[in-house]
Parts: C-alpha cells; structure tokens; sequence
C-alpha cells in the first residue's frame, strides 16, 4: 500500500541534535580534518563517564577513547585488610580451591589466577551504596516483584494449612489444648508472613570483593552474581593499565572498573552516580565509525573520568572528591578539563578548589578549565562557582540555535536564538562578568548502558560547556599538530576575542572555532597573549575584579575608584628556576584606555609593566534613569597592534535603583512578552520594610499559546551566597486568558525583603513559550518588625529561666496590623565529640603538589535517642554552607548506629535522618586540610542535634506584663499597629514543666517560627524563635515539725539516765554501721566475681569463702546461677541458646535453681504481688518492696536457667527426653506465672525460653512473631547488641525451620547491613 502525503517526507535534521555548525566547529574539521581532537585528552569532572556507552569505544584513528577512570569520591570504595588463604574443599562432588568471603559465603577460586603469596584479601559491597539512583529504584521495583511472587506462594501455603486445620476441626467439635496451639501458630504464620511483607524492603545483592598481588598488579574479582564461583569472572586491574571493565549483571547493565590502592587494603568499585557525565562526554567528544553526523565536538580526543559526584549525597560534588580530581588533573598532565557542576558561593574567586584550580592546574600544570556558568538565571548576579566566578577558569553559558529548536525541541514555531531564559548572568558579586563565551547548551546524544537508552536529551550550561571544551580540543589539536605551544590565558583571550556578539547584556559571545584558530595564528609571536592581565579595585576587606554599583549610595553619586592592572605570568616548573623572568624584564605595553560609555570617564593612556600599574576610573551614574541596567567597559589596547582587541577589559555595571515617591508602593503596567523576552526592574526597598504583597495581572490581546513566565526576585549582601536573598515564582497562563478574550489571569504572592537594599524584580517569558503577552505587576511593602532585629528570618531569643520575655515591635514603613503567633517544633542538644583523632590521608590519592600531605581530622560524637521515628538534623556550623568559598579542602560526615551499620552520609548541608529505632548512635565527622595546625582548632568542634518534637509547644502572648501572671492563654490577638509606633508585647515562659519534651534538658534550646503577620504566608518571612530550657522545678521535701512546743530549741540540758540511754544509742549506731559495711563489702565481692577468669583459683576460693559466710544470701546464689549460664560454650552456630552450655553445666544449674527456690518463700512472695500496694509508702515499705522485687528477679532467673538447662538435656539425653521434656512444660509454666506478659517480648532471655518451648512444639509461627516483635521495640545500646545478633540468628533458624527460604536470604542480607562484617565504613 502507497501512501501519500501533500508534500516530500523531510529529512531529520540530525546536525541539530549536537551543533556543530553555529560555533563553526563542523566548518574547522571539514577544513582541516585531521585536527579533531586527536592527541588531546580531555579530563571530565562529572558523575563518571560509562566505558561502554556507545560513541565512547575508540577515537577516530581507532585509539581508546577513555583512558582511565578514577572515582573520585570513595563512593565504591571496599576495605580489603582482611586476608584469608585458600583451602581444598568438595563441593558437589567437585574438588575446589576455596576462600571465606567476609559475607561468610565459600568462594571458589580459579587455580590458575597467579597469587605467588597465596594470600587473598577480602571484602563486600552493598549494590545499593555505590548504583545510581535511577538504577536502584528500577531494581527494586522489578526484584519486589519477583519477591512478592514467592512470598505469596508462601502465603497461599499458610492460609491452606490454616483453612485444612478448620477444616479438619468442624465448628462444635472437640478441641484439645494442643490443637488450638495448633491453630493459633498457623494464624501467627499467616499473620507474619502479611506484617513482613507490609515492612519488607529489598536489601539489593551483596557482593564479595577479592584482591590480590598476582606478582605485577593487583587484582580484583567480584562475585556479581551472588553465587560463589568466582572461576568465569574477570580479574581486573586498575583501569589505565589495561582499559578492561565488567558487567555486574543482564539485569542492571551497569557496567564498572577497579582501581586499587593502599597495597590493596582499598579497592575502588568505580561506576557513575548518573546519566550526565556520560551525556557530557559524549558532547565533547563522541565518534560514531558508521554515523559520524552523530559525533561529539571532537571526535578525535581521549577522555579521563574524574568522578566527583558521590551517589551517597544524590551525586553532589565534595572537597574531597574535587581536590582529588585536582590532583589526578596535574598527575595525568590532562590538555583540558571540563566540570559542569557549581553552585552559589558566598565570596568570588575564593575557597581551597578555587585556589588550587587557578594556582597549580592552569596557572603551573597548563591545563585549560572549562565550566559551566549556571542555571540560575534569568536575574543578575546569579553565577555559580567555580565556572562563574574564578578567575583562570573559562565560564560557559547556554545558547540556543533554531537548528536545536527545530532537531531537539520540536516546537511549533522557530523562536529567536538567545541565550536560554535559565543561564545564570553576571555580573558576579566582585563585579567580574564571570562568563567568558556562550555554547549551545543542549544536545540528544549518548548516555549509560543502564538507563536503557541510547541517547537522551539534556540541556543546560552542564551541556554548553562541554561543547565549548570540544572546540577547544579541536584548536589544541591543530595547535600540537603544527607544534605551536600555548598557555591556557593564550586559549582564554583568543576564544574571548574571537566570539560571535549575540546582542547579550554584557557582549558576552558565542564561541567562533574557525575565527580563534585565526587569531590565535594571526597573534601567535605575541608573547603576551599567553599572560592574563588581571584587574583589582581595593574595596575592603577584599579586592574586587569588576566596578559593581547596585546600591543606592553607590549611584547617587559620581564614584572614583583606583584600578589596579596586573600582568599574570604561568608559574615556573620549579619555583628556583626563573623560567618567565626574562619574559618579565621585556614586557612593556603601551596601552589607550578606552571607555564604551560616557558616564565612565577614564586616562588616555597607561605604560604597562610586568609588576603592573593602577589607574583611576570615574562613574558617574547621577545622569543615568533609574530602575535600569547599565553596563560599560573600560578598554585597555595596545597602540602597536589595536587590531589585537583589547588587552584587558574593566566591567562596570550599573543597576541604579528606583526610589519609591509613594512611599511603599510600585507598579509596573503593561509589560509586553514574547518567547525569551526579559524586563528588569531596579527598585530600592522602603528602610525598615520586611515583606511585600506582590499582585501579577496577565493578559493577551490576541489568539496565543498557553506559556510559561518566569519571576525572579533577589537582593544581595556582601559574603553571602546570592540563594539566600532569591524568591522564584513560575506561572504557567492557562485556558482562558491566553484565548485572546479570556477572563484575567491575577496571581498573589507575600515574600519577604530586606528594608534599604536594592531588589531586582526580573520577569521573563520561558524562551520556549510561544505567543505575545502583557503582564502588570503591583509591589506593595510592609514592615512590622522587632525593633532592633529588622530582618526576617533573624533569631529571637526567649530566656525561659524568666517568667516572661519582652519584645517591641514597630512598624517603620505604613499602617501594619500584627497578630503574633510563637510554636515551638524542634529540640536543639549540642555534643562535644568523645574522641578526635589526626592523621594524613593516604599517599596513593591525597597527595598535593609540591608533595604537601593532606591531614584528616576524625571527630567522633555518640547521642542517645529514647523513642522510636525521630527525625534528626545534625549541624555543624562551622563547616556549613560552605562548599567552593571553604577555607578547607572539605567536611564528611557518618551516622552510624551501635552495630555500626550506616545510617546516611553527612555533606555541608544539613540533612534530615529518620532514625527508626531508639538507641545508641554514633556520629563521625571529618574535617580535611594540609594544615595540621589549623585542623588542631577543631578538635573540641560541636556537634548540633536537632530533634523534630512530635508535641508542639505554644508559647503565650501577652499585651501587659500583669497578664503573663492573671491568664494561662494568649491575650495578644490582632493588633493595628500605626506607622511608626512602638509596641510591647511579652512572651510568656511555660510555668508547667511537662510541656517541654522528656529529652530536653535545662540549657538546651527549643527552636520554631515566629510570626508577626499570622494571616499572612511570608515566603520566607518568619523569625526563627529560640526557647532556653530552664532547669526543672524541685519537688518540695516534707519538712519535719520543729522540736519541743512553738520551735523552741533543743534541751541541752542531759540527766545520767539520759547520757546512759545516749550512749546505748551511740553503741547500737555502730553497730549498724559496721553491718552497712560487711554488706557493702559482700555486694562489692559478689560484683567481682565475673571479673575474675572462669574456673580461676581466685574466683574458686571467693565463692567459698562467701558461701561458708553467707550460704542463704540470695544475691550470691543468683551469682552462682549467672556465672554458670556464661560458662564456656561447647556448641553455638546459630546464636540461639539451647545448645549454649554442656550437659554437665545443665545438670549443675538444676540443682543451684531448685536451691535458689528452696530459699525464697514463693507463697508469701505471690501473695504481695497479688496484692495492690498502697501508693503512699514509708521507708519500710520501700525497702520492703526493694526486697521482694530482688527477690522476684531471682525467682524468674532461677526457673528461666533451669528451663534452658532442662532443654539442652532433653536435646542431648535420649532415653528420658519424654520425662525432660514435660519437666522442662512444667518449669516453664512456672516461669510463666512470673512474667508480665507471654510472650516475655520485652526481655530477650525470657523470650528465649518460650521460643525453645514453641520451637519444640514445632509452633515456629508464634516463635516468630514473639520475636519480630522483640526486634520491631529493641533498642540498640552497648549493652543490648550482643542480644540483637542472637535475635537475629534465632529469625534465620526459624525462617529456616518454617522453610522460608526467601525470606530467610533477605534476612540473611540485612544481617550484613546491619551488622557490617568489615566493622565501620571509612569516612575517605
């Protein structure tokens, strides 16, 4: 059949899905074609590049495309210090050569694997620690389904057996006591198998690592499909020494490499954490053999994964992960390296990376840096470190061209080209531009093996930068082809001078391949194109790159500033050997200033040596409207060789704010918006302001599409990241308004504000939203504030050790109406660590240049936590918020619980851990630098906790302090508050103590809001109010009558019948003493008496000696009966305990029970407890209840040893097990009448004994569900994980019994997990 259609079938326009034709890229390589990247190696800093992505396999002259993979984060790092040797074993009538792996499986070797020492080292790794996310939950989801098919296979197994026993025992019938146990167990079977699966999550594999020396190399070999054979498994060695990865799985596809280090005691697992440094090196450098439109930038060049984004944190980047790719950059001697990741930073061209990127990677080792600029524009100032604020580092931004638009987005109209809506502007906070040259920055080209897909589409300035290093690959590459050195300033002002202008605010342009290889040609005798001339204006306390007037008394006046122009050489190879010096002597340069503006006055000219020479600039913006951007550079040009461009250019930007007439209000009406289009306001907020109601009115006067606007509000202080002051509002326009005769569309929002400084109001229409549209926007400020304490957000401090607290509020901007409103939800603790400890980091990774040693600080902290599901924020705000603008190489963090299993993974942000069970944790920070000195300040650094409290507490608000003490609730209700007066109100401190959390103690801090303005939802607008825990009331004693009528004082006055009964009084005084003290040092002697070693002389004649002294004292028969149960085991595999003691011992513990009973009259004792005890008691009766409470204790031990004694006979006896066992029934029923609770769940050595009972009825069910329920209250303490391991392989057993083989392998992995073998996971 033929079909046919009105016009041809268009070709796919296929060079639109990586361009290559707008940067001239495709016109460099048509032109020259063996200058395609060949001979350069390009470092990607990024999530990991997949060694098995198509396109990423071999150059164009058929050399490895990737040539070494490093992880960079210790993400898949596996500690292998143990070493274990081989032994021969049968296995399946097979002779085979067999290692212990640590996950405790027999691992068969191949015997041909060269091991001259015989030694093998041995670790594991949980699947789910090192897989990308996406990965992991696409997992999870197909092996749940798998588990769920044999788990209700076991279910369906369970309700027949259940449904047959009814069956069999028809209602009315007669029912023995052993056939309703019957029944009850195989309703506890069905009732667990629904609970667990309720609960059930899927613990992943667990793979066992294995390394060794085999004479050359280190080797690793993986069990990756969990069965133990090892023999067809791959032994790799690091990457770069034969460029072999593996397959974990058909399942997964995740493909992997090794590296090893430490002499094998780490071996590095090294995968990606995500799609995008793989989509990323792709860009840059793909080669299709049979499609080669489909090639990246520059197909020629060889790539280097320098993993820097931990999958542990969601692929974020750390200090440790950039510092080490840092070193692997020098190390490597990489031609150029590309890094789309960044983010906000406090201070520009600052922090330990920045320093060492500029400093030794481009400034000494030659390597040209690429990054990316941001996504978080459109408002200004919106650059990310390091790609937009460093100096030495080439900052890319995105551009979009009609044939992306046309290939990659398939929209329904061209929209013009532009940069995209999102890429983040200048200038930075130093005034620097910070973007250098525009890319494309989307691509649909190849991603990992895992995901599925060969290719996917992602934009982003994560895409143009790598572009933008494909060009430059190309030009390096001809550049060594023709043998013409370079330096990265060369490459840098080349690219600059060279760019296409795109009509961009700060004549930023897109990059032009083919007019930089001509410069770069043209200018390449110059000597000083191979210098960065750099600019310092001194505005204390640090020096600025750029002239940035934002504020308004910055541009209510003309501004003179000193310009300090500096030539910046490479640095020498060794720091003696002068290699630039004579290039310094000769550098004289003859420069013409030139300003691109009038209001920027500046000299004509300025002689230019090697130690540089400072000019003035005058800014005048006095003339310029307000509201507006202004934007003019300073020029500084050669007078021999103008035609070079200019030498250096000074930034001067203007955003001179409008000062409001009105007062508090503004508008801006009938705003015009096409696709990309952006307006920006500069406006001034009112002094004293808060936050402001915003009102946005959208409109179409024509028949448009449904688009998308996007509002970006901020303001700027100095040494803060640009985030914190950011408010960003999208708005979708829906059916109706857009329809040309649509209702209007008005939107509302609140959002506070800092009262003096200038806010941008940036509103763009989303550069793929297609149509025209008006909007009209309304501004209006408000600022009822706590006097002295402006700014939103700030703390407020409440001392509960007072009765009340009192604040004044005020209203400085026009008429406000408060309504006050404090709630408390969060509990602060501040820990100091328990232990630090010092030491350098490894040689094989953290080694800086110069050889300076990189020095870890390890801080450990343990907190308790007394109910289950509290969520948790440790803090450590010294180290926080800071990422690129640190002063350190970087901060790491674990939280561990007291078997040491992971909880999560700590970064500079703070973090919310849910910590499931109560108990003992353990918190280990750890603090980098090269400075052992300096990490010596931190050793007492506190740890902050923060606690989510499931009651709130209200705090009362009051109008007059005579109310804080009359009424128990709020006074205070909405207030009017006229402009400018001053207000009291009082916050009352709670005067019952139960209202604060159980955990709180006096000093700690009680956090949550304060809302001024309580009908009002402030985008970031509330106080965060801070409560100290006063100390807790003490209870008044009963203070006994005064002696003798009215408190007339003693009678000293003593008759001889007197002194004599005063002196048998003194006597009996003594006496009792004395008895105080031969008790105290019988409690003491019976205490030692597990100190001592089993069966030593010295525990033998203690016992003797208190036995023949006190032979009815129950406590030390109690003893006795203790020591006996820790006797030394013959038997234990499973952690259960009815093989833990030897027949000999269970006899001996017969006997010493019935003897304990013999002593302890149980009648009268169950005749108290019978008894409701009277809750006023005296100190007779306390004592007497501390007695029998001992006692009861005993009574328990004593039927609980004699019970498991009774169980290992009847299992080891087999002529009179009938007789044990109904004597081991009847003990236990005696046991039981002193229980609180059957099953005994919430002590686990009672609960042993009734699983022994269960287990020998064959009730496995209700052993189960007694002991999951155990499990689901324990608390992990020091004291309990010995209990907690036993538990656990009780549940394996009776999985095993019940023949539950899929839950018992779940349950035998998270064994692993929660116990980790290997003992703590290393921090780095």
């Amino acid at each position: 059949m033929t079909i046919r259609t009105s016009k041809p079938i268009p070709n796919f326009p296929v060079h639109g899905l990586l361009p290559k034709e707008e940067t001239e890229a495709a016109t460099f390589i048509k032109k020259y074609p063996e200058y395609d990247g060949r001979g350069v190696v390009i470092a990607i800093l990024d999530t990991g590049v997949d060694p098995g992505a198509v396109g990423l396999q071999i150059t164009t002259e058929g050399k490895p495309k990737i040539i070494d993979i490093i992880d960079c984060t210790s993400s898949g790092d596996v500690v292998t210090k143990t070493i274990v040797k081989p032994t021969i074993s049968k296995i399946n009538d097979e002779t085979v050569h067999v290692i212990k792996g640590l996950s405790g499986r027999s691992l068969i070797i191949n015997p041909t694997w060269s091991n001259p020492s015989d030694e093998f080292r041995v670790g594991i790794k949980r699947a789910y620690e090192f897989f990308p996310k996406s990965l992991i939950a696409r997992l999870k989801k197909e092996r749940r389904q798998q588990f769920e098919t044999d788990h209700y296979l076991l279910q369906a197994e369970a309700q027949q057996k259940l449904a047959a026993w009814e069956e069999d025992h028809p209602s009315g019938s007669t029912q023995t006591e052993a056939d309703i146990a019957t029944k009850v167990d195989l309703e506890a079977r069905a009732e667990v198998l629904k609970d667990m699966l309720k609960n059930y999550e899927d613990p992943g594999i667990i793979y066992d690592v294995v390394t060794f020396f085999d004479g050359t190399d280190w080797r690793v070999v993986i069990d990756v499909d969990e069965s133990g054979d090892l023999r067809g498994q791959p032994p790799l060695t690091d990457y770069k020494k034969e460029r072999q990865y593996h397959t974990f799985s058909q399942e997964d596809l995740l493909n992997f490499s090794v590296n090893i280090y430490d002499e094998g005691d780490t071996t590095s697992i090294v995968t990606v954490s995500k799609s995008h440094g793989t989509h990323v090196a792709s860009i840059t450098a793909a080669y299709y053999q049979n499609e080669p439109e489909l090639n990246g930038i520059a197909p020629g060049s060889q790539i280097i994964s320098l993993k820097i984004g931990d999958i542990r944190l969601d692929s974020m980047e750390t200090g440790l992960s950039m510092t080490r790719a840092a070193i692997s950059l020098i190390e490597s001697k990489a031609d150029l390296a590309n890094m789309s990741y960044g983010e906000a930073t406090s201070i520009p061209d600052y922090g330990y990376f920045v320093n060492l990127v500029s400093e030794e990677v481009v400034g000494k080792s030659g390597c040209i840096f690429l990054s990316s600029a941001g996504n978080s524009g459109p408002a200004l100032t919106t650059l990310g470190a390091p790609g937009g604020t460093s100096n030495g580092i080439i900052g890319v931004g995105a551009y979009v061209t009609h044939s992306m638009v046309q290939a990659e987005y398939s929209l329904l109209e061209s929209v013009p080209e532009r940069a995209y809506t999102w890429s983040s502007q200048g200038p930075s906070l130093d005034g620097s531009i910070g973007v250098s040259i525009y890319a494309p920055g989307g691509a649909i080209t190849s991603t990992p093996v895992y995901s599925l897909t060969k290719s996917q589409l992602m934009n982003g300035t994560s895409m143009s930068s790598p572009n933008a290093t494909g060009c430059v690959a190309l030009l390096l590459s001809g550049l060594k082809a023709e043998n013409k050195k370079y330096t990265p300033y060369r490459i840098k002002n080349a690219l600059e001078s060279s760019s296409k202008q795109v009509n961009e605010n700060f004549n930023v342009g897109l990059i032009q391949v083919q007019k930089t290889w001509d410069y770069l040609n043209k200018f390449y005798d110059r000597f000083d194109q191979d210098l960065e001339y750099e600019i310092k204006i001194q505005d204390r306390p640090r020096v600025k790159r750029g002239i940035y007037l934002r504020e308004s008394h910055e541009t209510s006046s003309p501004q003179l500033l000193s310009v300090m122009v500096k030539p910046k050489f490479m640095k020498d190879a060794e720091p003696t050997s002068g290699d630039f010096n004579p290039k310094k002597f000769e550098l004289e340069n003859r420069i013409a200033l030139v300003s691109t503006q009038p209001w920027v006055r500046t000299p004509d000219f300025l002689l230019l040596g090697s130690q540089g020479r400072s000019f003035d600039v005058k800014v005048d913006p006095t003339q310029l409207s307000p509201g507006n951007l202004y934007f003019a550079e300073v020029q500084g040009y050669d007078t021999t060789c103008s035609e070079l461009g200019p030498l250096f250019k000074v930034p001067v930007t203007i955003t001179k704010p409008k000062i409001l007439t009105n007062g508090y209000k503004v508008n801006y009406n009938d705003c015009s918006f096409g696709p990309g289009h952006i307006e920006r306001r500069f406006l001034k907020v009112p002094e004293g302001a808060t936050f402001a109601d915003m009102t946005i009115k959208f409109a179409t006067s024509s028949l448009t599409s449904p688009a998308r606007l996007w509002l970006n509000l901020i303001q700027l202080l100095p040494q803060k990241r640009f985030t914190a002051h950011k408010r960003e509002y999208y708005f979708s326009l829906v059916k109706g308004s857009c329809e040309g005769e649509g209702e209007e569309q008005v939107t509302k929002k609140q959002f506070s504000v800092i009262g003096g400084v200038t806010l941008e109001i940036c509103l763009a229409q989303f550069w793929s939203s297609l149509g025209s549209h008006k909007v009209s926007l309304e501004i209006s400020f408000h600022g009822a504030q706590i006097i002295n304490n402006s700014a939103s957000g700030c703390d407020v401090f409440i001392n509960g050790n007072d009765f009340f607290t009192r604040l004044d509020i005020v209203s400085p901007v026009r008429r406000d109406e408060i309504n006050p409103s404090i709630q408390l939800d969060t509990l602060r603790k501040s820990i100091r660590p328990i232990e630090s400890s010092l030491k350098p980091l490894g040689l094989d990774r953290d080694v800086l240049p110069n050889s300076r040693k990189t020095f870890a600080l390890t801080l450990t902290y343990k907190f308790n936590v007394t109910e289950k599901n509290v969520s948790l924020v440790p803090r450590f705000p010294a180290f926080f918020g800071l990422l690129y603008d640190t002063y350190l190489e970087g901060f790491s963090g674990i939280l561990y619980d007291v078997n040491k299993k992971v909880i999560g993974w700590l970064d500079v942000y703070p973090k919310n851990f849910k910590l499931e069970a109560k108990g003992d944790y353990i918190l280990q920070a750890q603090i980098r630098h090269n400075s052992h000195e300096m990490l010596e300040k931190f050793n007492n650094t506190i740890c902050i906790l923060d606690y989510n409290i499931s009651k709130k507490v209200n705090l009362n608000v009051y109008s007059q302090i005579p109310e804080v003490f009359a009424s128990e609730k709020s006074t205070l209700g909405r207030l009017p508050l006229e402009k400018d007066a001053k207000k009291a109100i009082f916050i009352g401190s709670p005067i019952d103590y139960s209202v604060y959390p159980k955990d709180g103690k006096p000093g700690d801090l009680l956090l949550g809001k304060f809302n001024l303005i309580n009908s009002i939802k402030v985008d970031g607008g509330q106080y965060q109010a801070n409560f100290i825990i006063p100390p807790v009331p003490i209870k008044p004693k009963d203070t006994p009558l005064p002696n003798g009528n009215g408190g007339d004082k003693e009678d000293t006055n003593i008759t001889d019948e007197e002194g004599s009964g005063k002196l048998e009084e003194t006597t009996a005084e003594e006496e009792k003493i004395d008895n105080e003290l031969m008790e105290s040092i019988r409690d003491l002697q019976i205490s030692y008496l597990k100190k001592f070693q089993a069966d030593s002389k010295a525990r033998n004649l203690l016992i003797k000696e208190l036995e023949n002294n006190f032979p009815n004292h129950i406590p030390l028969l109690t003893a006795k009966l203790e020591l006996l149960l820790e006797s030394p085991k013959t038997t234990t595999t499973d952690g259960s305990s009815d093989e833990d003691i030897s027949p000999e011992t269970a006899h001996k513990i017969c006997e010493l029970a019935d003897e304990l009973l013999k002593k302890i009259n149980l009648t009268e004792l169950a005749q108290y407890y019978g008894l409701k005890q009277d809750i006023n008691v005296n100190e007779m009766a306390k004592k007497k209840k501390k007695e029998n409470d001992e006692k009861k204790k005993a009574v328990i031990l004593a039927y609980r040893a004699k019970a498991q004694a009774l169980a290992v006979l009847s299992d080891t006896t087999t002529s009179s097990s009938n007789e044990l066992d109904t004597l081991f029934e009847k003990t236990w029923k005696e046991l039981a009448q002193w229980l609180d609770s059957i099953p005994p769940t919430s002590d686990f050595k009672n609960l042993q004994i009734y699983i022994i009972r269960e287990r020998k009825a064959h009730r496995f069910g209700n052993a189960l569900k007694a002991l999951n329920k155990y499990l689901n209250e324990l608390g992990l303490t020091n004291d309990t994980i010995k209990e907690y391991e036993k538990a656990l392989n009780l549940k394996s057993k009776l999985l095993t019994e019940l023949e539950w083989e899929v839950w018992n392998e779940s349950e035998r992995k998270w064994k692993l997990i929660r116990i980790p073998p290997g003992g703590y996971v290393p921090l780095s």
